[in-house]
């Protein structure tokens, strides 16, 4: 084996894409996160899976910033992005989208996210790197997912956790 080069790269993606085409639109809330380098690399992992959108709530750095814009490396001027401070608010405007909010946490009621039936049109709620998903945040999702974890950690970094299971949900309905 030899790494690609730059074209058999896109041609391999391209590929890929004809043979595993995304089942869903997908979009990213983020919840008050504070790491700014964890928002540049959602804006990664958005442009990544072809997500439409990431959407901020309450105090998540937003671009222009320093560290944003270098973890991000470009993406973050690929990605359409909004922010909406009241996480109410933000829910609202994305269900009258036709949106269906899922969280990302080990909540009461929540499916492995390997099992979660993915609807046509879904926007992943990713909490506070501390505090998770608010439980108002919670009362105002559609479903909430959870990643089975078998060391001795509870979770895992919020982006890496918004990559897997964003990849998963575009594999769409079980």
């Amino acid at each position: 084996m030899r790494p690609l080069k730059k074209v058999e790269t896109k041609r391999l993606f391209e590929a890929a894409a004809r043979d595993y085409p995304p089942k869903v639109e997908l979009a990213f809330l983020l919840q008050s996160l504070e790491d700014p380098l964890n928002v540049g690399s959602m804006f990664r992992i958005a442009d990544a899976c072809g997500a439409v959108e990431i959407i901020f709530t309450g105090p998540t750095p937003t671009p222009p910033h320093e560290e944003i814009d270098r973890t991000a490396r470009g993406h973050e001027r690929r990605i359409a992005w909004r922010s909406i401070v009241r996480i109410d608010k933000a829910a609202a405007e994305l269900k009258a989208e036709g949106y269906h909010l899922v969280a990302l946490e080990a909540a009461q009621g929540a499916t492995c996210y390997l099992e979660y039936d993915y609807p046509q049109k879904v926007c992943l709620v990713l909490g506070n790197e501390s505090k998770g998903v608010y439980p108002q945040t919670l009362s105002l999702c559609d479903g909430a997912v959870y990643i089975p974890m078998y060391g001795k950690g509870p979770s895992m970094n919020v982006h890496v956790a918004g990559a897997l299971v964003a990849y998963r949900a575009l594999m769409g309905r079980r």
